[in-house]
């Protein structure tokens, strides 16, 4: 197993509790959390980390971003001040330095930076998540005056994702959801048979994803999953960024299109955040010629159209640590429209806790059908062994909750 942990960092992050063998996910989220620790201590971050592989310079930028975007920490804002980036890659230092112009720690980018930038953007082929991240933050870089890096950026085809990447798409039909759920491809041969037993979920979504989304379930069988009364079960979720950022920026909505369930996180940790149930890792489809390991997972009615592209979008801008969860909050406020759910960071959200009587216990509820949808005994030993593909897709721009009855005129009952 790649172990991509720097030699510069203490090896002492991981927990010894965990007796086997860890992901490649488990240690990208110890890691950016063991990041962020070091970020709050003065005395931590005074000391200058070097050799960080490119994979941990991201991450560590993931971590300070959060830090100071999210929370408004203020160690972290002095940290932004004090780090030296001058041996991060061009990306990164890009990044953090959008962050001091967001938090007025300067009036504009460095000019060896922005030089470094330009030259870049001359090249006819650029970095993809470059002129992503650069088009996200147009209106921070306009801001600070850097029209020309703008007009560069925009000479590559790629900047206008972004755009078009905002704009809602009215080509959802119920020809097309019907096909997406009673004739999504075989899986059989998909990436060497990985997905081979696992399940698909299919996540039904306003485009205001202030308004709760609708799961539907197939098992390994190919088979929708039904209650004991034959109706076909459905399970709220929520996709809805608590800021209200769009899916191509970090923290933003979780995106439309296609990702994979990978096992879940080693414990129920973090339990304010994420509730008292283990969350489900979930992940991107890795990059391919023409996305044709994306074009693979969907049938021949949505290749050519645009629904399940934001997913490569948020890909490509480098979006990461996506989860699927409960929490350990309570929504305080009834007349919110996704109320008694939480908005998150960019996660697929479960109702938890008390309302009115109620005990919501999702993410246990989601675990246990998915483990009996894959023929497997719901417990926890077999948590770690859940495995699917799911589907995100944007219906329409209606004010209300997906409901069954929506599903239903779609062609999915």
């Amino acid at each position: 197993m790649k172990h991509w942990m720097s030699l510069a960092i203490a090896l002492t992050f991981l927990p010894t509790v965990w007796a086997a063998p860890a992901s490649d996910d488990v240690y990208e989220e110890v890691l950016y959390h063991e990041f962020q620790s070091s970020l709050l201590s003065k005395e931590s971050r005074n000391n200058k980390i070097y050799g960080l592989t490119v994979k941990d310079q991201s991450l560590f930028v993931d971590a300070l971003w959060d830090l100071v975007d999210e929370e408004k920490n203020l160690e972290a804002l002095a940290a932004l001040d004090e780090i030296n980036s001058f041996h991060y890659q061009l990306i990164e230092r890009l990044r953090m330095e959008i962050l001091r112009l967001k938090y007025k720690r300067s009036l504009v980018l460095p000019e060896d930076l922005l030089e470094e930038l330009k030259n870049n953007l001359l090249n006819p082929i650029v970095e993809t998540r470059l002129i992503y991240t650069i088009a996200a933050y147009e209106e921070d870089l306009l801001k600070a005056g850097h029209d020309d890096l703008i007009e560069l950026a925009k000479n590559h085809t790629k900047y206008f994702d972004i755009s078009e990447d905002e704009v809602a798409k009215k080509e959802i039909t119920s020809n097309i959801v019907a096909d997406l759920f009673h004739d999504t491809p075989d899986t059989t041969t998909y990436m060497n048979g990985e997905y081979v037993l696992s399940v698909k979920i299919f996540m039904f979504c306003r485009e205001n994803r202030i308004y709760p989304c609708l799961m539907v379930m197939k098992d390994v069988h190919g088979q929708p999953v039904r209650n004991a009364d034959g109706s076909i079960w459905t399970h709220p979720a929520l996709a809805s960024s608590a800021r209200g950022l769009p899916s191509y920026v970090r923290n933003g909505n979780t995106p439309a299109g296609i990702l994979t369930i990978d096992s879940v996180m080693p414990a129920a940790d973090q339990q304010i955040s994420f509730g008292k149930f283990r969350r489900m890792i979930v992940n991107f489809i890795p990059k391919s010629k023409n996305e044709s390991l994306m074009r693979a997972l969907i049938p021949e009615s949505s290749q050519n159209l645009e629904w399940w592209k934001p997913a490569i979008v948020s890909r490509d801008i480098g979006r990461n640590l996506l989860r699927i969860h409960g929490t350990g909050k309570t929504n305080l406020d009834p007349s919110t429209p996704y109320y008694p759910f939480m908005r998150t960071s960019g996660c697929i959200a479960q109702r938890e806790n008390t309302y009115d009587g109620v005990t919501f216990k999702d993410q246990r509820v989601l675990l246990d059908e998915v483990m009996k949808a894959m023929d497997l005994v719901p417990n926890y030993a077999n948590e770690v062994k859940v495995k699917g593909i799911i589907y995100i897709m944007d219906l329409d721009d209606e004010s209300s909750a997906v409901s069954a009855h929506d599903l239903a005129s779609l062609g999915i009952e």
